[in-house]
């Protein structure tokens, strides 16, 4: 239950992702095209008990990104503009074992086209993948157990604690640009953070990746960006000039700055759109009068995640050194070293029992870092205690409820969750999620409809409600709401949008 629940909500809330089979029919791919990019030659896979790789052998130095996909757990390399040695078999690159399955896909419609290695993992896998010279090295392993020592000093694995065993994969619920939830997966210090990364104080928090640009151009270096981030960009016509450039892990919004500052460019982001131009001309937005609502909750929720608060020369001495240790926390959390932080961050709270602010805080990392949902459950509930209107809090509390199968307790949370107006959107989406995923499909559509009512349809809500409907065997409204989704105009994977034009064509028939 608590595993179908988390990857229920991360299939609903990160990215709608539908694998197809590469087309028999598709050979036009499976020949060498003149003039492209990067040819692969030659697919080297070595199998053992614990770990696959790939070897990759090009003839030029390949361009490419590398993220991770969830429901099942993915790994997905992109190599831009790559085709394969007419004599590759290319449905039996990697052979069969019990570690990884590879998907492979040619985006023969993206600029420039992509050709995309999709891996399906186990959960407690790890990978990395490097370019060498010319070839690209993929490598997927186990993760080990941690090793701890016995009574007579001999290392052995440990257990994993009940808290880790119920541990999900989420993140400070953050609404992205298109109004979805973001979640995030901590573990092993040197393990690859999963889906959205949070800095909470260095303003990065999007989807980690890791990049390996060799002259390629620049307009094609954006589009591939435009790929992963799933927003708009736009690019000035007179930005020009190629780009080498490799960045492992790192949030794909650092890298897009990084190739910023390189190339001499700036950008302008607002309403899920980047727009990116030289530094030596100026940009503005046509002004409308709400552009000041969308300012000023920005700041709230600057204010809310820092806990920033106002200095009073009559603040006691408690508060003051509450305020010290409070500093010395966010930067461990700066550094990603949350056990730490956590500590502090609970002194802190001790000092200063009154600030619901730090609880929300503590319930938040560790939910979201540390995976111990009875910990994220005590102090949301005490955050609640001191601030009964925290819908925050309380969506932390529904989820760390959820993941521990009290399902009851789950839904008096949520229910609090969405008792702002509006509503928060990660907490309408959150809850849809958890309900569909308990067979409650009535009530999952009327939280899509207020999520729709007050900020819109996405693409993520619109597709949940097209499935529903197909769930329960609706056809009519199902094909409607997929006819929808095709005509809404949104950006759809390849693959995504096969598989919603075959449930239209389902139902007509």
């Amino acid at each position: 239950m608590c595993t179908r629940l988390i990857k229920t909500l991360l299939a609903l809330i990160c990215i709608c992702c539908f694998s197809h089979p590469l087309a028999a029919a598709d050979t036009e791919g499976n020949q060498t095209q003149a003039g492209s990019a990067y040819q692969i030659m030659a697919v080297k896979p070595e199998i053992s008990s614990d770990s696959v790789s790939l070897l990759l052998v090009g003839d030029t130095a390949p361009a490419y990104t590398v993220s991770e996909r969830f429901d099942p757990y993915r790994l997905v390399v992109d190599v831009a503009e790559a085709t394969f040695n007419s004599e590759l078999n290319l449905e039996q690159l990697l052979p069969p074992n019990d570690l990884a399955r590879l998907h492979l896909a040619i985006l023969k419609d993206q600029q420039p086209a992509i050709t995309r290695f999709e891996f399906t993992l186990a959960d407690n896998s790890t990978y990395d993948v490097q370019r060498v010279d010319n070839n690209l090295h993929i490598k997927l392993a186990l993760q080990a157990p941690p090793v701890v020592a016995d009574a007579d000093g001999q290392a052995q694995p440990s257990e994993p604690s009940q808290d880790e065993v119920a541990a999900s994969l989420f993140e400070t619920p953050k609404a992205d640009t298109n109004g979805t939830v973001s979640p995030a997966e901590s573990g092993q210090s040197n393990d690859i953070e999963r889906l959205k990364d949070s800095f909470s104080f260095s303003g990065y928090r999007s989807e980690r990746i890791s990049v390996d640009f060799y002259k390629i151009d620049l307009h094609n270096v954006f589009r591939l960006f435009r790929e992963i981030s799933s927003m708009n960009i736009i690019v000035d016509e007179s930005v020009n000039g190629s780009i080498t450039i490799a960045l492992n892990d790192v949030p794909w919004e650092f890298a897009l700055d990084v190739i910023l500052n390189l190339a001499d460019l700036k950008k302008e982001e607002r309403y899920n759109t980047i727009v990116i131009y030289p530094k030596d001309k100026e940009f503005l937005w046509p002004e409308r009068a709400m552009d000041n609502l969308s300012f000023e909750a920005d700041v709230e929720v600057v204010q809310q995640e820092a806990l920033i608060i106002q200095e009073s020369a009559s603040q006691p001495a408690e508060i003051m050194q509450a305020k010290e240790i409070l500093a010395q926390a966010r930067n461990l959390e700066q550094k990603e070293d949350f056990e730490e932080a956590v500590q502090l961050y609970e002194k802190a709270a001790e000092l200063w029992p009154d600030n619901a602010k730090i609880a929300t805080k503590l319930a938040n990392l560790y939910l979201g870092r540390l995976n111990m949902n009875a910990k994220a459950l005590h102090f949301g509930k005490l955050a609640l205690e001191k601030d009964p209107e925290n819908t925050k809090a309380a969506l932390y509390c529904a989820i760390s409820s959820a993941n521990m199968d009290r399902l009851p307790e789950a839904v008096d949370y949520f229910t609090q969750s969405i008792s702002d107006d509006p509503p928060l959107k990660e907490a309408l989406l959150s809850y849809a999620a958890f309900s569909e995923n308990n067979q409650q499909e009535g009530i999952a559509l009327k939280l899509l409809d207020t999520y729709a009512k007050h900020y819109g349809d996405t693409l993520h809500s619109m597709l949940s409600r097209a499935r529903i409907f197909d769930k329960l065997g609706e056809y009519e409204k199902a094909t409607a709401n997929y006819k929808a989704l095709l005509s809404a105009g949104f950006q759809m994977r390849p693959d995504l949008k096969e598989y919603v034009e075959q449930r239209v064509s389902a139902g007509i028939r």
